[in-house]
């Protein structure tokens, strides 16, 4: 399986169209992508919005839920969080941080072959060292 897979920062950045944070060719190959039917969220990515949202750290003009299903529908793929991938999470090779969010993301990318779009430096940092492929969005 071959794709991309959104950050949860980036997802959030496309449900807002924050321009002012992606690269200016962002959304247009946000669009081709979606177009393939390339476009990935991991289910991960919304509970860590609604964690942030509980917390107060964002604010969201709809629920989760909501949120979740409407990039569904317009042709956003669910990223498989399977077992094998959770236990991936754990035994990631080199040097990567803690984070399990970050983890299971990592995870995903390695385990479906997904390019992670992603302005994190650790996650870049960590494609830098080979074990995954990300891009800055």
């Amino acid at each position: 399986m071959n794709g991309y897979l959104l950050d949860t920062h980036v997802w959030l950045w496309a449900t807002r169209n924050a321009v002012e944070e992606v690269s200016s060719e962002f959304f247009v190959d946000l669009d081709g992508w979606n177009a393939e039917q390339l476009v990935h969220l991991s289910p991960f990515s919304c509970w860590e919005v609604s964690l942030l949202e509980d917390k107060g750290q964002i604010v969201l003009q709809h629920s989760p839920e909501v949120i979740w299903e409407t990039y569904l529908r317009v042709g956003y793929k669910v990223a498989p969080l399977t077992p094998q991938v959770l236990i991936e999470a754990n035994r990631l090779p080199g040097d990567i941080h803690r984070d399990p969010a970050d983890r299971i993301l990592a995870a995903t990318a390695r385990e479906y072959d997904f390019t992670l779009v992603t302005r994190d430096k650790a996650l870049l940092q960590y494609a830098k060292q080979g074990h995954i492929k990300a891009r800055m969005p």
